[in-house]
């Protein structure tokens, strides 16, 4: 009679189970997934220790597990251990320190903060910023010769619509910029470093007079390059790749368990290819080449931003063109989806998200998704609290898309280490650096790569098998051959010495 029991409570238990086969179980989904929200500085929402006490207990009612939060908005500071100024926002507590309070609290809950930096714009006021000590005021449109700092377009313009942008081919403002993120991970216990417009404005941006210098002694003409030259813009591209070659370098140097990750374009329809890739306008218009980063290791996640509006048939289409192309080009780093909740509706986010997080007819899947934006969850002004309670139990239309909690995706190139890294300076006997020029690197079985150092005479190189290698500067600045020693998740930083 026992057994006769038994048996009918199992079949009962498969009977009810396959009723439900996607639920989660008391513990969550089983499966680790990025979840996460921008938090944009033009709104409230971490300005106070109460909209931080909000924050948090909105993420957890999520079941989101990671903040991206604007911590620098336009050359300023929202926190105390800054190389800027702090922030005219009138909205900030009077001494807060946003990343210190934040950090404390997010972390006692589990979850990631990743301080989000503007990284070119810098000013977006045609009234200057009220401290003498803000680099639109000493580096921006009154400055002169080398110190002025701020790209330009062909005709001369400084304003990309409300911005003032620093051109990342002036070697000073380049270095100016990946300080302020390296500042962050000196003093703060991040989990990650987030870049954002880490990009050209626009094909015909980028002719600030030192860039411009350095182009034509690159390519050895006295003439001003038109905006379409592909020599002009695959120089550009180099220039956004060394700011985040360099970004990276220096931050994992400091704290080889921190994240960099960058907000990318995807605009209009979505490749197919790499080939297709190389047409899209996030290569030929802004030149931000965010598939070489993940690529040649130098970021490890890319957010595209997947702004996209549900309801319009060709931008549904453009949508899940480019998470098709995400899922299936992530070169052993992570990519996130990035849906614009503040341009659907609630019902609309979450169709998007569960295609975002679904795998691919060849197993590949994203690591998760971050919205925009925390302080719009919708375009149609519901509250925040339903949009929070719908990722969790769904909608009338909508199964939930977070029912159960998650971790965070392990990085493994973090945790269990293959490569490693090297960077360091070149400079001339009398210590001056040596800009622009070429150097290479040998290691086991034939490897040969060949780098250039940037405008301040820096280098820099990922994915290098853990052993040794020799450096050496080549052409008119030769120098002999330097060993070195790459060891599995270090970086190794070095200094050539040429003629």
């Amino acid at each position: 009679m026992k057994k006769r029991l038994l048996m009918i409570s199992l079949t009962c238990l498969f009977m009810v189970s396959g009723l439900f086969p996607n639920q989660p179980d008391a513990a969550g989904t089983g499966q680790d997934e990025f979840r996460a929200f921008w938090v944009d500085a033009f709104h409230d929402g971490f300005k106070t220790e109460d909209q931080v006490d909000q924050l948090i207990e909105d993420v957890e009612a999520a079941n989101a597990n990671a903040v991206i939060v604007q911590v620098r908005r336009r050359g300023d500071s929202y926190f105390n251990k800054a190389l800027e100024p702090r922030t005219q926002d009138p909205s900030l507590q009077e001494d807060f320190d946003v990343l210190e309070d934040l950090i404390d609290k997010a972390h006692s809950k589990g979850i990631e903060v990743h301080a989000w930096l503007a990284t070119l714009p810098i000013w977006n006021s045609l009234t200057p910023p009220t401290s003498p000590d803000h680099v639109f005021n000493t580096n921006g449109p009154s400055a002169e010769g080398e110190d002025f700092w701020l790209m330009t377009n062909a005709n001369g313009a400084m304003r990309s619509g409300a911005d003032y942008v620093l051109d990342p081919g002036h070697p000073d403002a380049l270095d100016y910029t990946v300080d302020q993120y390296v500042n962050v991970v000196k003093n703060y216990d991040v989990d990650g470093i987030h870049l954002d417009l880490a990009r050209y404005m626009g094909t015909d941006w980028g002719y600030n007079p030192t860039s411009i210098a350095r182009y034509q002694e690159a390519f050895q003409t006295d003439s001003i390059p038109e905006p379409n030259d592909p020599n002009w813009a695959e120089w550009r591209r180099e220039q956004i790749n060394s700011m985040v070659r360099k970004v990276y370098l220096k931050a994992i140097a400091l704290n080889p368990q921190v994240k960099v990750s960058c907000a990318t374009i995807a605009w209009g329809a979505g490749p197919k290819t790499q080939e297709e890739y190389n047409n899209t306008r996030t290569m030929t218009e802004v030149f931000q080449d965010w598939q070489s980063w993940l690529r040649d290791e130098i970021i490890d996640l890319a957010i595209p931003m997947n702004y996209d509006r549900e309801h319009v048939e060709s931008q549904r289409q453009w949508y899940d063109e480019w998470i098709a192309f995400q899922k299936a080009n992530q070169f052993n780093r992570q990519i996130v989806a990035g849906p614009a909740a503040y341009l659907n509706s609630i019902d609309s986010t979450l169709a998007q998200t569960r295609r975002a997080l679904a795998p691919d007819d060849e197993g590949r899947k994203l690591a998760g998704v971050s919205y925009y934006s925390y302080a719009v969850t919708d375009m149609d002004n519901q509250p925040r609290s339903t949009f929070l309670d719908a990722l969790v139990n769904g909608t009338e239309n909508e199964a939930a898309v977070f029912p159960g909690k998650a971790d965070v995706p392990e990085m493994k190139w973090k945790t269990k280490p293959k490569s490693g890294y090297l960077m360091g300076q070149a400079l001339t006997f009398k210590k001056q650096d040596i800009t622009d020029s070429t150097l290479e690197i040998r290691g086991a079985k034939g490897f040969k790569k060949t780098i250039k150092t940037d405008g301040n005479g820096w280098f820099g190189l990922s994915g290098l098998k853990p052993g040794v290698y020799v450096v050496k500067l080549s052409g008119e600045h030769k120098s002999p051959a330097y060993p070195v020693i790459i060891k599995a998740g270090k970086v190794k930083n070095m200094t050539v010495i040429g003629k």
